[in-house]
């Protein structure tokens, strides 16, 4: 969610990782982590035996992979969604934690994630993320999923 090693280094916390883990669809054997950071969710993936590649320089990553599991960084924010709309491209299904305002501050690209496919939204609690005063979720994401979006609210 930040710059390694700066004060805006934000891990992602382990069961926020297992969480994420968790959530993949069943047939998700290859995953890609694209910003792997000190390797949270890498760690959570590969306790459910999966096949995952995790990359410092993710611009360089070819192919396509059964899920992508991430949280790339929050600053800059236009970096973070550049990501997202590549790896829209590199799968069917994406497991992102990214900034409420992902989906709150641009009807273009709430209309992008939408209409790739928005399986659900989790509310994360503020205090996830130690010092850090954004707001976070996890989207569920299955390109060409037209259904409803499922709202959760994690904890409750």
């Amino acid at each position: 969610m930040g710059l390694k090693g700066s004060k805006l280094d934000f891990q992602t916390p382990y069961y926020i990782c297992d969480y994420m883990a968790g959530i993949l669809p069943s047939n998700c054997k290859n995953i890609l982590e694209p910003t792997p950071g000190q390797g949270n969710l890498v760690k959570a993936l590969k306790k459910y035996d999966l096949n995952v590649t995790a990359s410092e320089d993710f611009w360089k990553v070819e192919g396509r992979f059964d899920a992508i599991v991430m949280n790339p960084p929050f600053t800059p924010m236009d970096t973070g969604y550049k990501i997202l709309y590549k790896c829209m491209e590199m799968s069917d299904a994406i497991i992102a934690l990214m900034p409420w305002l992902t989906m709150i501050n641009s009807e273009k690209r709430t209309k992008i994630i939408m209409d790739y496919g928005l399986v659900s939204i989790t509310h994360l609690p503020r205090n996830v993320f130690k010092g850090s005063r954004v707001q976070t979720c996890i989207l569920n994401m299955q390109k060409g999923y037209q259904d409803e979006t499922i709202f959760y609210n994690y904890g409750t």
